[in-house]
């Protein structure tokens, strides 16, 4: 007996994506849903007073975002950026531009520096932003600024985009962090990304003006004014703490 071919799930008729303000990881999703002209609705959280549905939704995490929930949930929800990145280009794969290649072997460098990214950079950035000594946050946005100088040693095509011609998944991923970037240089005093030394990884600044319009991106002053702010009342409370 022939094999039938598989039968293709039905695509997603509904999407609620959370997630909050400054989140660079939320913004990958939404930039990606935009990209793709991908009708949702968009729930904003506040991450220091999580809603019960967000604990629900994503137990794993407590509560971390993004996460994206379809068909009402009817189907389970989805955390982590990369994994919903990957589930969006492939529940709409007739909506350009595809995120990831179509080649096997492209398809594979792509994730792999999405997942270098995830987890040799961007782990980096919290230590460049709360670190106590500013030291200690100077050297984290040096470390962040070689790592970056592997993936532009490693990857890249020709053309406006990190991928080339066309947006993919790197420029989803370094273009949501562009503000981020910029925001942890100014607390680090370190420059995380050099245009001159880092001209491919720089090409972030391009996918940052293409999803301007989007509303998905957070002006870097008003991130390092919430940073500052933020460091004012972590040494506030340092300091009563050691008064008591």
């Amino acid at each position: 007996m022939a094999m039938q071919p598989p039968v293709p799930s039905p695509q997603p008729k509904e999407v609620k994506l959370y997630g909050a303000w400054g989140s660079a990881h939320a913004a990958m999703v939404r930039n990606a849903l935009e990209l793709k002209g991908i009708p949702f609705e968009y729930i904003e959280e506040d991450l220091e007073r999580k809603s019960d549905t967000l604990l629900r939704l994503n137990p794993v995490h407590g509560g971390k975002v993004p996460v994206l929930v379809v068909d009402n949930g009817r189907r389970p929800p989805l955390a982590e950026s990369l994994v919903i990145l990957e589930y969006i280009d492939e529940a709409w794969p007739h909506l350009a531009p595809r995120l990831l290649p179509s080649h096997p072997r492209a398809r594979a460098a792509a994730r792999f520096w999405a997942m270098y990214f995830h987890g040799e950079v961007s782990p980096l950035s919290r230590r460049a932003v709360l670190a106590e000594r500013q030291e200690e946050r100077a050297a984290a946005a040096r470390e962040m600024k070689a790592k970056m100088a592997v993936i532009e040693r490693d990857f890249g095509g020709g053309g406006p985009f990190v991928h080339g011609r066309m947006p993919g998944l790197i420029d989803v991923i370094l273009g949501s962090c562009a503000t981020g970037t910029r925001a942890i240089s100014a607390m680090a005093g370190e420059d995380v990304v050099d245009p001159h030394a880092m001209p491919r990884v720089h090409r972030m600044a391009v996918f940052h003006e293409l999803v301007a319009g989007f509303g998905t991106s957070v002006p870097h002053e008003l991130l390092l004014e919430w940073l500052l702010a933020r460091e004012e009342r972590r040494k506030l409370a340092r300091r009563v703490s050691a008064s008591v």
